[in-house]
C-alpha cells in the first residue's frame, strides 16, 4: 500500500481484481507500521513483505512483488537484494520535490529482475526525467507512462492496473 494505507486501499482493490482476470493470486499486505513512522530503515516492512513472499512461494512457483507508491519502494528495496520472479509499482516516489532519495534511486537501478513502473506523467513525486535514467541504464526495467495522471492516477487507475496486469501474465508465465 502506499504510505499509512492499508490493504483495503481501492487501487489494491482493483489490482487484486485485475490480476485475477489472468488467474494471478494476489495477497495484499498492511504494513504493521501503517498510521505510524515507518521504522528504522524499514526493517519492519520489508519483513511484512518477506513474510508475504515466502507465503506465496510456498504455494506457487513464480512470485511477483507489487507496491503502489510507499509499498513501490519498499518493494524496489526488497528486490534489490532478494530478487522476485519480477517487480512493479504503480507510482514511484523516487524522488519528491526538494528530498533527493539516491537509496531509492540505487535500489531501483540495482534490480535484477523484470520490473515495471508505472507513472503519471504529471507525478509530482516521481519525476519522469529521473525514472528515465534509470531506465536507461538498466534494461531489465520497462517504464509506462500513464498521460494525464498524477500520483495518485484518479480517474486513468484503471489504465494502470490494466498495466500491471498484462504485464505479469506475459512476464510471470
Amino acid at each position: 500500500p502506499g504510505y499509512g494505507g492499508t490493504a483495503e486501499q481501492g487501487i489494491l482493490r482493483a489490482l487484486s481484481r485485475g490480476l485475477g482476470r489472468f488467474d494471478i493470486a494476489s495477497r495484499a499486505i498492511t504494513f504493521r507500521t501503517s498510521g505510524k513512522r515507518p521504522s528504522r530503515e524499514y526493517a519492519l516492512e520489508l519483513d511484512d513483505l518477506r513474510a508475504a513472499r515466502d507465503e506465496l512461494r510456498a504455494s506457487h512457483d513464480k512470485v511477483a512483488l507489487v507496491g503502489r507508491s510507499f509499498g513501490g519502494r519498499m518493494c524496489a528495496f526488497l528486490a534489490a537484494v532478494e530478487p522476485p520472479d519480477a517487480l512493479a509499482i504503480l507510482g514511484h516516489p523516487i524522488s519528491p520535490p526538494d528530498r533527493p532519495r539516491p537509496k531509492d534511486e540505487d535500489a531501483l537501478q540495482g534490480v535484477r529482475c523484470p520490473t515495471l513502473v508505472v507513472q503519471g506523467e504529471r507525478d509530482e513525486l516521481g519525476p519522469l526525467a529521473v525514472l528515465q535514467r534509470i531506465a536507461l541504464v538498466n534494461p531489465l526495467i520497462d517504464l509506462v507512462v500513464i498521460e494525464g495522471a498524477g500520483h495518485e492516477f484518479g480517474a486513468k487507475e484503471r489504465e494502470a492496473v490494466d498495466q500491471v496486469a498484462r504485464w505479469l501474465d506475459a512476464t510471470l508465465r
